[in-house]
Order: C-alpha cells, then structure tokens, then sequence
C-alpha cells in the first residue's frame, strides 16, 4: 500500500464515518490495513498470551485467570481514539 493510498483510505473512512455515511466493506479493509500495515509485534493466533493485570471499568484488577471462563477466554484489543 503507498503512502497515497494510506492517505485516501484514512482521510475518506473518517470523512464518512463523521457525515454519517455508510462505510463499505472495501473501504473499511484498506482503513484497517493502512492503520496496521507495519504492526509486527503481538502474539499469534494460539499462542498464551503473557501474564497481566489490568484495571477494569471499575478499578477492580483483573487478570486473564479472573476472567477464565469454563470454555476459555478470547482477549480482543481494539484500538481507538473515541474513548
């Protein structure tokens, strides 16, 4: 992906997203690609995750063993400039 297309992508997903428009799905995948495109640090699919303890939206600490269900636990970590 070039820089202009990175540019475009970005810059016409947050123009709609602000007028309200409808996003389609073409659209929202260069936006993800162009925002994740150098990422190379993470986990991998399968893989343990390291031990941690975050607060949650009470200040409780919570670790992925408080949050352990009996069929596992999916982490999602979503990035966002909206909170």
């Amino acid at each position: 992906m070039t820089a202009a297309e990175k540019a475009r992508a970005l810059n016409e997903y947050l123009r709609r997203d602000a007028a309200g428009e409808k996003i389609d799905p073409a659209l929202l995948n260069a936006f993800v690609r162009a925002q994740n495109e150098a990422a190379t640090s993470g986990i991998g699919i399968g893989e343990t995750a390291p031990a941690f303890e975050l607060k949650d939206q009470f200040r409780n600490p919570q670790t992925p063993k408080s949050l352990m269900g009996r069929d596992g636990l999916l982490l999602v970590f979503f990035r966002s400039a909206d909170w």
